[in-house]
């Protein structure tokens, strides 16, 4: 039987008790007053010899949290027994299952009485139990996870196989127990009836019964292998048939008086607890049980009787002194009332920047940090009034305001004020201020709170910055390009001038990331811009998009303008750069679309662009074209690639490859990200940069996109069926897939065919993608929400995201991307980018994510900033299912 040694106890006002038998004898006894103490919890242990002691201790607990809490107070009618579903205790850890009902206390309060039973001592019965010489007993609930373990198998410990509790009992490693479970469920999981299976080669039979406590169901299990009860000769086979069916039937029915035998007087218990609930301690009679853990319930029940009573008389004693304590006070309150209202004032604001000035708006006293503030002592304040310190520009507006409080038409005002420091600087501050009146209504003083914003305005500005403009370069970027344009385009059709757009790709860039590094690769990029930026006007704009594509606008250029500076442009990128000990010489390819001929929007332009950009390329780079109508139609590659992909998932080509992603609390694998890999039998390996577009520009990417999410929901299901702990399968959304109308069904339905639970699949949304339409992705995330899907922002730092919008988006975590962690070992403005993003997630409530994580040294930043997780080289590279099912196996439970 399971033992009953602990009995639990909480009010909904956030009381809680716990009564908790001691190995070494004795009682412990837990008290909680949430609204009181908060997280700190009394222990007062009654050890044997009659000693005892008392302690504090902190701990994030509250009853009202506790499963068997919340089961009896949901249960109906209020008296009901509740019995929770199989759960770890939260004192002592072991598996086990509590039985609860609630009570409603005079006051109003609900009180909740819970007794618990530890699971791994009924597993001790049954592991010792045997139905013939191979029999086995044990303890399933209705989705078949152990809670009484059958005998181990024969190579492994008893500690170690109770740590099998709860687990799925068909991954324990007993082949005749799983391929019961699997008969069973063949034959409709029949109730007290018997069913045979074959099990290695052997004849077995198992007999099942339902059991249910309240709401839950649970099935105890008892198999044998036929021969077991079978003499050597075959004659008797019929008689023997008879003889099984009654063994297993008596098997089963004293599984049922157990169980029944276990209830019954849980049930008498809890229903003579009422009386304790009333906060009636009067001692009661239990009923005679012959189990003893019964009477160690019985016992349990009785200690916390008198515990109860003793807390309820001391609390009693100590209401009565603080009554006395009280009326001694009262006989001096009035002496300190007017001392103490001046000392709430001015503690009740915060405490960050804090004064008191009076009507005329003279300082009277000021703290330390308006002192530092404003680079003057306090007693130098004294003879000076705030109006002295104010920015000019800031008096009007403040006057109004200020003459509106002492008048007692507001009772304050807050704003943002700029203070001029004793050297000059402008402090941009938020104020807040009130006014304290005597009991005639005059104004006694003038209270101030100042907060100094200029962190939060670099931050801002930062924000703006990274919103509108490349990270890596300092260009601007599609956002920052979109504007320029749009009033480029306005002023050309109102004075009917050309625009010409150029869209600039680097040939063969990849083979310098491949070959000398990304680290190279970026330093060449910056060095490219500067140069940019030395050829245009300064109406120009020259605009990185990303990797090493480059958008250049010409304002009133025309064909003749526009092929001059393309040729400058070619001579410079031509020329020699000299990065990182490194001579490199690179040449680029140039595409020109022309307003109004070839477009009159900047996506029709850039498209065109880069139509006349590719077809450089495929004539042989190093030049530039100027768009043509023939150029509608797509390269010969990109057809090729569109060719393909339409059979690429029927001829198996795709496949997904799986990175880890590390918690940093305990340096646990949490998770993994789906990669897509793209193998072609004559064009190889290709990137996803390449076929992606193509499969977006298709139609493709949403067939593509469905069969990606199922395949790594399936691996992830297929990962737990196999015995790992589960892992949050995080899938990439390309633009046409996200606003696609039915992608949230798509979703259902595949983790319905599946049977992964959702909270176990996040969809990952780059920032650019859910603020071309942020209605319209606020709509599709909340419809993903909804269903239990969780959803990321990826690449986060590189696009454009509002603040105000970000609050809106159902998102629960933030990727930041690889260009700010590369460098922020040695970078103090990756560093600044990283903590301000880590900072803002925190702030909104958001978890973080690190990628392109590669040494130690950038680790231990991201885990002394308050990163959540990590994922890259350093940890693993994208793995395939199998080789990543070995990598996590062999890490499991383990820090990686």
């Amino acid at each position: 039987m399971a033992q009953l040694t602990s009995v639990v106890a909480g009010t909904s006002a956030g009381q809680g008790w716990l009564l908790l038998q001691l190995p070494e004898g004795g009682w412990r006894n837990r008290l909680t007053d949430v609204p009181r103490w908060g997280t700190r919890h009394l222990f007062v242990e009654h050890l044997t010899g009659g000693r005892q002691t008392s302690y504090w201790k902190e701990l994030e607990y509250d009853a009202r949290q506790r499963p068997w809490y919340r089961g009896a107070v949901e249960a109906t009618p209020a008296d009901q027994l509740y019995w929770t579903p199989p759960y770890r205790f939260f004192t002592t850890g072991d598996p086990g299952i509590t039985v609860s009902t609630r009570f409603r206390l005079n006051d109003g309060r609900d009180f909740v009485l819970g007794f618990d039973l530890k699971l791994r001592d009924l597993s001790q019965h049954t592991m010792h139990s045997r139905l013939g010489s191979h029999g086995l007993v044990a303890v399933v609930t209705a989705d078949e996870r152990v809670l009484a373990l059958p005998s181990p198998p024969d190579a492994t410990s008893e500690t170690e196989w109770l740590r099998q509790t709860l687990k799925p009992a068909r991954n324990l490693g007993l082949p005749q127990l799983k391929n019961a479970l699997i008969g069973w469920q063949h034959a409709g999981r029949p109730p007290g009836s018997i069913v045979g299976f074959d099990s290695e080669g052997a004849r077995w039979l198992l007999s099942a019964r339902q059991h249910l406590l309240g709401e839950q169901e649970l099935w105890i299990l008892a198999l044998a292998p036929e021969a077991d009860f079978a003499p050597s000769w075959l004659k008797v086979s019929g008689i023997l048939g008879g003889a099984i069916v009654l063994v297993l039937a008596i098997a089963m029915l004293l599984t049922h008086a157990l169980a029944q035998g276990l209830a019954r007087p849980l049930e008498n218990l809890a229903r003579d607890s009422e009386r304790m609930g009333q906060l009636d301690f009067r001692p009661v009679e239990h009923l005679p049980s012959r189990l003893i853990e019964v009477r160690q319930l019985q016992l349990s029940q009785e200690t916390m009787r008198q515990t109860l009573q003793l807390n309820q008389q001391e609390l009693a004693e100590r209401a009565n002194s603080l009554r006395s304590q009280l009326r001694a006070l009262q006989a001096t309150q009035a002496d300190l009332r007017e001392s103490e209202q001046r000392l709430r004032s001015f503690y009740d604001l915060g405490l960050v920047g804090v004064a008191i000035t009076s009507p005329e708006k003279r300082w009277i006293h000021t703290n330390d940090y308006i002192c530092r503030l404003l680079e003057y002592s306090e007693d130098e304040l004294h003879q000076m009034s705030w109006v002295q310190v104010t920015h000019p520009d800031d008096l009007a507006v403040e006057a109004g305001k200020f003459k509106s409080l002492l008048g007692g038409e507001i009772d304050g005002y807050e704003m943002e004020k700029r203070f001029v420091s004793h050297s000059g600087r402008v402090i941009p501050t938020r104020l807040v201020v009130r006014c304290v009146r005597e009991a005639d209504r005059s104004v006694a003083f003038v209270a101030m709170m100042i907060d100094d914003l200029r962190e939060r305005k670099r931050a801002e500005d930062r924000i703006h910055y990274l919103a509108n403009f490349d990270v890596l370069t300092g260009l601007p970027n599609r956002s920052q390009l979109d504007e320029r344009m749009r009033y480029s385009l306005s002023v050309a059709k109102r004075n009917q001038q050309p625009v010409a757009l150029m869209f600039l790709d680097l040939d063969h860039f990849k083979d310098i990331n491949d070959t000398l590094g990304h680290s190279v690769g970026d330093a060449l990029l910056i060095e490219l811009a500067k140069r940019l930026r030395q050829i245009l006007r300064e109406e120009d704009t020259v605009s990185r998009l990303g990797g090493d594509e480059f958008i250049l606008s010409l304002h009133g250029a025309d064909g003749r303008g526009a092929s001059q500076v393309a040729k400058k442009l070619l001579d410079v990128i031509s020329k020699p750069f000299r990065v990182e000990q490194h001579d490199l010489q690179v040449t680029a390819s140039i595409g020109i679309a022309l307003y109004p001929d070839d477009g009159t929007d900047l996506e029709t332009l850039s498209r065109n662009a880069d139509a006349a950009m590719y077809r450089a390329k495929q004539e042989g780079r190093h030049g530039y074209r100027f768009f043509t109508t023939e150029m509608q139609a797509r390269s010969a590659r990109h057809l090729k690639l569109i060719s393909a992909l339409r059979r690429a998932v029927e001829l198996e080509q795709l496949d997904l490859h799986y990175q880890p992603q590390v918690a940093m609390a305990h340096g646990r694998i949490v998770g993994a990200e789906a990669l897509l890999r793209w193998t072609h039998p004559e064009l190889g390996a290709i990137s996803p940069a390449e076929f992606i577009p193509a499969a977006e520009d298709s139609g493709l990417i949403v067939s593509i996109g469905e069969w990606v999410i199922r395949q790594a929901v399936r691996q992830g299901r297929r990962w737990i069926a196999n015995g790992l702990d589960p892992l949050v399968i995080a899938v990439n959304l390309s633009a046409v897939q996200f606003r696609h109308p039915d992608l949230p069904e798509a979703v259902t339905r595949i983790l319905e065919e599946t049977g992964l639970p959702p909270e176990y699949l996040e969809l990952e949304l780059t920032e650019g993608v859910a603020m071309h339409d942020p209605q319209g992705a606020i709509a599709v995330m909340n419809d993903l929400h909804a269903r239990g899907v969780r959803m990321s922002i990826d690449d986060f730092g590189t696009g454009y995201s509002s603040l105000s919008y970000l609050k809106k988006f159902k998102v629960y975590k933030l990727k930041i991307d690889q260009s700010f962690v590369r460098d922020i070992s040695t970078d103090a403005e990756d560093k600044a980018i990283v903590s301000a993003i880590i900072r803002m997630a925190q702030s909104l409530g958001l978890r973080t994510i690190a990628e392109g994580v590669e040494t130690g040294g950038q680790l231990a930043f991201l885990g002394d900033e308050g990163c959540d997780e990590v994922q890259g080289y350093y940890y693993s590279k994208p793995l395939p299912p199998e080789q990543f099912e070995r990598f996590i196996a062999a890490r499991q439970g383990t820090p990686v």
